[in-house]
């Protein structure tokens, strides 16, 4: 009988602490209302404690991953600490991995490797490894391979943008003009010419177009 009723009062107290865990427990939509509300009054650290907070409790939730992006971005921003957003990012990565955010965040993390922290080697890596993830764009929108390619081939070769460009316009076919001694001067040639070999892929493409179109006093 004894037994008995320590088991029932086990029971109770096991119900009342659930019960108070469920209570204290807040909704998706408070945890990311109070975090803003915190962003908005520069409560920074109190807001990134939200966030986490709300992922804790809600993993799986649609707006995991923009929790994730916001405290990358205070941590960057706000408390200027590139490093905690590096490894927020990567965070996000791995708990996300078949998401368009994950790609968007891995390049982010060579990116400030690369132009916040200018740590050179770090940075040729992580371009590396999202290259090796995503060798190429799947989205014509989505130029981020692209980008990260240039970016490592910049930075293994030492020379500028404007002069990677021109070796390409020349391997293109284009005529790169080398008449310019300075580097503003390299700059705008690599501009012109990249601006005129748009036009001229325009040019062909109106004529293409122009010749399909069947004459009406044929008809």
């Amino acid at each position: 009988m004894r037994n008995l009723n320590f088991k029932i009062i086990f029971l109770i107290l096991t119900a009342i602490i659930i019960s108070g865990c469920t209570e204290n427990k807040k909704s998706e939509e408070q945890y990311l209302a109070d975090a803003k509300l915190k962003l908005e009054e520069k409560k920074y650290d109190e807001a990134i404690a939200d966030y986490r907070e709300f992922l804790k409790n809600y993993p799986k939730s649609d707006k995991a991953i923009f929790a994730y992006n916001e405290i990358a971005g205070i941590q960057i921003s706000n408390l200027n600490n590139p490093q905690e957003g590096i490894k927020t990012y990567i965070e996000l990565a791995e708990k996300h991995p078949d998401t368009k955010e994950a790609k968007q965040s891995l390049f982010m993390v060579a990116f400030i490797y690369d132009e916040t922290l200018k740590d050179k080697e770090n940075a040729m890596a992580s371009y590396q490894k999202f290259l090796d993830k995503y060798p190429k764009d799947n989205d014509e929108n989505d130029k981020m391979s692209e980008s990260a390619r240039t970016m490592l081939e910049v930075l293994k070769s030492g020379k500028s943008i404007e002069e990677i460009i021109e070796e390409n316009i020349r391997k293109s076919g284009g005529d790169v003009d080398t008449t310019g001694t300075t580097e503003t001067k390299g700059t705008e040639d690599a501009d012109n010419k990249i601006k005129r070999l748009e036009n001229e892929s325009k040019e062909k493409d109106m004529k293409k177009e122009s010749d399909n179109k069947i004459d009406p006093a044929q008809n």
